[in-house]
């Protein structure tokens, strides 16, 4: 039996570690957090160590008893217990995103979000160019380096990540089955028609150039027969999102500030006719498949590697030009036969990437 330590820092992904559940894996859970009330569920399931340099050593020592480590978010901190773990303890990197996308938001930011970022923009670009004179660079492309593999969920993202970025890792394809965001048993007897409420975006993150979502709204002549909102619960508030509630207001459309708890959020795009995330790289695709379980309309920037993904796969979604014609014409819902289709397809996309075939890769990963 393998031992593999998880290295976490943010308690939502915590459950992520539930994939490497099985016969063959001896899992333990390290957070690096103090304990409080949002990480109570694990205060006697898992090691709690504060991210600084004075518990550094013993971090180490408990990482270097196992076979392997999966990190989660490749952070600075992390970058440091992977450049200093012994060279017979494997690395596995669980991909977040933003630790590279964040690099270079420059590919991810619409002509309409970019005026708000222009200092982030140039420092991104020093950064990349000159990173061995940034101490924080320097440590995080070792770790890449140093990491046997990397884990996201479609090949279409990681061939993507590769045109942008040198000495990734293999690839490991994650399970889709067993995860709490999208594993519940695919519901055929859904209520239907549905409402004619219209989802944008997931957060207040820049990725998902809202103020050209809102535009379109604006613009559109079915404007007034919808119910439109956007999720804007989470995220660092600046000009952007200044700017953005400025539009929502303008445009009279509502923002969802408040938090959902999660079984609640579950059900959160039962009634919900489309969902639009007009963001350039991956991103909530936790909230598309729970979208496309309740089969909502889909839209996705064609820019984005789930766009691909998934119409490789089969599914019906659509893109940002589509999505100006449907709110003229008022087709923002998808037919029943589109929604069978599309839950037929998610079936199908869950029974290829099973749990199963991703233990195999990650044992073979670990006898090598």
């Amino acid at each position: 039996m393998k031992k593999i330590i998880h290295v976490h820092s943010d308690n939502k992904f915590i459950h992520d570690s539930e994939r490497y559940a099985n016969e063959f894996f001896d899992n333990e859970i390290m957070v690096l957090d103090s304990k409080n009330a949002s990480n109570k569920e694990y205060h006697n399931k898992a090691l709690f160590f504060e991210p600084n340099p004075g518990n550094l050593t013993k971090i180490l020592a408990v990482a270097n008893s196992a076979d392997a480590l999966v990190i989660y978010n490749l952070d600075f901190f992390k970058s440091q217990i992977v450049n200093r773990i012994d060279k017979g303890v494997k690395v596995i990197w669980r991909f977040f995103g933003t630790e590279l996308y964040s690099r270079k938001p420059h590919l991810f930011l619409s002509t309409k979000s970019k005026p708000f970022f222009v200092s982030k923009i140039i420092k991104g670009s020093i950064k990349s160019i000159f990173r061995s004179f940034f101490p924080y660079e320097k440590s995080f492309y070792r770790a890449i380096k140093r990491s046997d593999a990397i884990t996201c969920v479609f090949k279409e993202e990681y061939e993507y990540l590769t045109r942008h970025w040198n000495n990734l890792p293999r690839f490991i394809p994650l399970s889709l089955e067993h995860h709490r965001n999208y594993s519940n048993e695919i519901d055929f007897k859904l209520e239907y028609p549905k409402e004619n409420i219209v989802i944008i975006g997931n957060s207040r993150a820049f990725y998902n150039n809202h103020l050209d979502s809102l535009e379109l709204v604006e613009h559109s002549k079915s404007v007034r027969k919808l119910n439109i909102k956007v999720l804007f619960n989470y995220g660092a508030e600046n000009k952007y999102t200044s700017a953005v509630r400025e539009k929502a207001k303008l445009v009279k459309v509502e923002l969802i500030d408040s938090f959902i708890d999660p079984n609640e959020f579950i059900g959160f795009y039962g009634p919900v006719a489309a969902f639009i995330i007009n963001s350039y790289r991956q991103i909530a695709l936790g909230n598309v498949f729970m979208a496309l379980h309740k089969g909502v309309k889909v839209y996705l920037n064609s820019e984005n590697p789930t766009y691909q993904w998934l119409k490789r796969e089969g599914l019906y979604i659509f893109n940002m030009e589509a999505l100006e014609n449907d709110l003229e014409t008022g087709q923002i819902y998808l037919a029943k036969s589109e929604i069978e289709h599309n839950l037929k397809g998610l079936k199908k996309l869950k029974e290829g990437k099973t749990k199963s075939e991703f233990i195999f890769q990650v044992r073979e990963l670990l006898n090598e």
